[in-house]
């Protein structure tokens, strides 16, 4: 493991520049950026000029569903992971993390959607680019996929607060031997909706330790997993849950700061 990392999109609204050097003045090594904003083309640049390092960068996913469904919006979809792929080779950037679903109802697994993720795989092959595909809710989606493609290109990007509200599938237990990139963060594994689905607000991406999330088992099984180049936290808290309150008065560095020790504390179990 080469360091440290967290994601641009830490709950903040702060130019980027600012965020760069307040991850930095944290003591991080690294970061993720989002990729689609209309500046993209200038942040690895931008991160590189801080010392930071880019683990990855994480691919829009407003419209992820339609990846699985006959017609345009799908095709667009695919395009779109496409071309995340082909940024990444032409700035040196190891992998993309990308959704395979976006929010329910699910669509279900179909001829045409894994064809589209062939071709994605075909072009990340070419470039020698990682596909980290992320724990979500449609876990379905995501054994489809690594049962269909053995490929070396293809992997896991684990999220812990995802999987501490879908406990019943062990992703690190199945596919650790694939894992690409790490989104470490906590939540409090709400209740489900009364329809047995999963409240969006209650994935609250908040810091670890202030959650549920056993972190003592987490840790011993992320040490037998296949290594990851950054232990990089995804820690966009939100806001419209309640206990989020506890953060409201820090300040963006403050936050940041205990983010980095909490990585660290973490590391040490």
């Amino acid at each position: 493991m080469h360091g440290i990392g967290i994601c641009t999109w830490f709950s903040y609204h702060l130019p980027l520049e600012e965020k760069l050097q307040l991850i930095k003045n944290a003591k991080f090594d690294a970061t993720c950026l989002w990729w689609g904003d209309e500046h993209e083309e200038k942040e690895p640049e931008l991160a590189r000029k801080m010392g930071l390092q880019i683990d990855n960068i994480h691919a829009p996913f407003d419209n992820a569903n339609s990846l699985w469904q006959e017609g345009i919006d799908g095709d667009d979809y695919q395009n779109i992971l496409i071309s995340c792929v082909k940024d990444c080779a032409v700035h040196d950037i190891p992998t993309v993390v990308i959704h395979l679903t976006g929010l329910p109802p699910y669509p279900p697994i179909s001829e045409v959607g894994l064809k589209r993720i062939e071709k994605i795989i075909g072009v990340a092959e070419q470039e020698k680019v990682r596909l980290a595909f992320e724990n979500l809710w449609a876990l379905k989606h995501l054994d489809e996929v690594f049962n269909k493609f053995p490929s070396p290109y293809v992997g896991l990007c684990y999220d812990s607060g995802h999987e501490n509200l879908n406990q019943y599938h062990d992703c690190l237990e199945l596919y650790g031997d694939r894992l690409f990139a790490l989104h470490i963060n906590d939540n409090f594994n709400d209740p489900l909706l009364p329809d047995g689905t999963t409240n969006w607000n209650s994935d609250a991406h908040v810091l670890p330790f202030d959650g549920t999330v056993d972190w003592n088992e987490k840790m011993q099984k992320l040490k037998k997993c296949n290594g990851v180049g950054y232990f990089t936290l995804e820690v966009n808290f939100n806001r419209k849950h309640e206990k989020c309150a506890m953060y409201e008065p820090l300040s963006a560095q403050e936050y940041l700061d205990l983010a980095y020790e909490k990585a660290i504390k973490l590391l040490k179990l």
